[in-house]
């Protein structure tokens, strides 16, 4: 009979390429890498990978037997799920990856009350932004993920996964509180900072897209970016300090610190939503269950808090973009 953690070594070699980030990946060593594969070859009696240069690689029977392996992990996953869920009991670790403000605002404020209603229930949270984390929660490294994504800038959905957009949030120009700009309420046009320089993410986050996007479409030019950081506090010290604007969300809450002032956006609505994917059918874990009806009433009790805040989509951003 063939053993499902040699199978899923195989299946981690396929999707991962190299012996070492399937080592990486599943906490084992390359030389046990190596063994396992060695024993599974064995007990197929074909050889099910070989050597390409200095990696292995799979042979046309490992292909087969890799696809196989996907269906009998997810089944042996599922069969797992569901005695959990028959027994309704809400134990064991739910693992999630979330970024900074959803962390703050969603994550952060439900952790008491999920360790005093479920002692047995272990809730581990990595602030994270990496290009890879729903591949992650696809290889069921993790439970769920909370992530960002802009009005035009919206992630692929994926069908092996759930979607579900928590809340919506207005994006706003942070400016100096000396700039002439800030001495006028009201909305700012982006065309009113063609001279400005800017603060944003690091290059290939969405933050850093949304700005270029913003000033293109909005302002009729590129932005002069003159620093970057994916930490807000960073980039609220530079435009306190150092003179730059940056495009922020609203619940960075850019208005409370020192040296900042917050101006609406004039030209057009610009959003941020916080959305939280889950892989199809985990929902019927009790424990993911229980994590993510907090997280929803997290979101309920923010958005009651802090006006400008929308659960869900707004009705503005559901509507068929015009010709």
């Amino acid at each position: 009979m063939l053993d499902l953690g040699r199978l899923r070594v195989l299946r981690e070699l396929k999707l991962r390429g190299t012996v070492s980030a399937v080592a990486d990946a599943l906490g084992y060593s390359p030389s046990a890498v190596s063994q396992q594969l060695a024993q599974l070859q064995r007990e197929v009696g074909v050889p099910v990978v070989e050597r390409a240069g200095r990696r292995l690689r799979l042979t046309e029977a490992g292909e087969v037997l890799a696809g196989h392996a996907e269906t009998l992990l997810a089944s042996a996953q599922r069969a797992e799920e569901e005695a959990l869920a028959a027994s309704g009991r809400v134990a064991g670790t739910v693992r999630a990856v979330a970024f900074q403000t959803a962390l703050l605002h969603v994550v952060a404020p439900v952790l008491p009350r999920l360790a005093a209603d479920h002692p047995e229930l272990i809730v581990e949270v990595v602030d994270e932004e990496f290009a890879r984390v729903l591949q992650a929660l696809v290889l069921r490294e993790i439970d769920l993920v909370l992530t960002d994504e802009y009005t035009h800038l919206p992630r692929p959905r994926r069908p092996e996964l759930n979607a579900e957009v928590l809340v919506s949030e207005p994006m706003r120009i942070a400016l100096p509180a000396g700039h002439p700009l800030a001495a006028r309420p009201g909305p700012v046009r982006m065309a009113e900072l063609t001279e400005q320089v800017w603060a944003t993410g690091h290059v290939g986050t969405n933050h850093a897209d949304l700005l270029e996007r913003t000033c293109v479409e909005l302002g009729g030019y590129r932005p002069v970016v003159r620093y970057r950081s994916n930490d807000l506090l960073v980039i609220f010290a530079v435009i306190a300090h150092g003179g730059a604007a940056a495009i922020v969300p609203d619940l960075a809450l850019a208005e409370d610190q020192a040296g900042i002032v917050v101006r609406d956006i004039a030209d057009a609505r610009v959003s941020r939503r916080m959305v939280m994917w889950t892989r199809v059918g985990a929902d019927v874990r009790p424990s993911v269950r229980a994590v993510l009806a907090a997280l929803r009433d997290s979101a309920d009790a923010l958005v009651a808090g802090r006006p400008g805040l929308v659960r869900g989509v707004p009705d503005a951003d559901s509507a068929p973009a015009a010709p």
